[in-house]
């Protein structure tokens, strides 16, 4: 059984994980991109998400109970969204919370910028609403327009599944940030957490919100994606 340090190094290693059995699923990341990663145009959209990961948060939303809470940080054009929304579809009581400044306030987000993404044509949360909204996806999500460290000093509800993809100079904050309303068996996963086609900034936070082997289990890599579930 691999520590979660090893877990780590082996997924951020030259040879990758292909090569190591018994360690990561490429097979079916990959099948589950074919089968549930093309369904909303990326370019359309403005989404930075692989199909194989766009796959899994499909799939992932889809194993949540009724009633499942998913806080989502980072939306911008609504493309994971769409994906996690189409896994809780039909699932009676689930609630997506997506958490984004949009294109408002655009001076503040200049100085808070990873400059990672531009703030050029921003997408509007009424745009993104409207998207959601056409795929049939208005009663189970629900934009917030602001940012994760304020909605995070008023949040209350407990969590099912935390999906960070927000500002890359802050992945840590946000966790520990929205950490107390974790559920036991909750599943955290991080976007851009690769050394080879992420950000260096994620890699060090990731490596400190798994460190403990005791909280986590099932560690999980989809290309650029790190996932465990939170044992509480």
């Amino acid at each position: 059984m691999l520590t979660n340090a090893e877990f780590l190094d082996r997924a951020w290693s030259e040879s990758g994980p292909k090569l190591i059995s018994g360690f990561s699923r490429p097979f079916f990341h990959n099948l589950m991109g074919i089968l549930h990663g093309y369904k909303y145009d990326k370019k359309s959209y403005g989404g930075m998400i692989r199909h194989s990961e766009a796959g899994m948060l499909y799939c992932w939303s889809r194993q949540l109970p009724a009633s499942a809470t998913i806080v989502e940080i980072g939306c911008y054009g609504g493309l994971s969204t769409s994906y996690l929304a189409a896994g809780c579809k039909g699932k009676q009581g689930c609630q997506i919370y997506s958490i984004d400044p949009f294109n408002s306030n655009l001076e503040r987000q200049a100085e808070l910028t990873d400059n990672c993404v531009s703030l050029d044509n921003k997408p509007a949360r009424d745009l993104v609403a409207e998207r959601l909204s056409q795929s049939g996806f208005g009663d189970i999500v629900e934009l917030i327009e602001g940012y994760s460290q304020d909605v995070a000093a008023k949040w209350s509800k407990p969590i099912d599944f935390l999906w960070i993809d927000g500002n890359h100079e802050q992945a840590l904050q946000d966790f520990n940030d929205f950490k107390p309303w974790l559920k036991k068996g909750a599943r955290v996963a991080l976007h851009d957490a690769h050394p080879r086609y992420g950000y260096q900034e994620v890699v060090r936070d990731v490596a400190q919100i798994f460190a403990n082997d005791d909280e986590w289990c099932e560690m999980e890599h989809v290309k650029s994606i790190i996932t465990g579930i939170y044992r509480g």
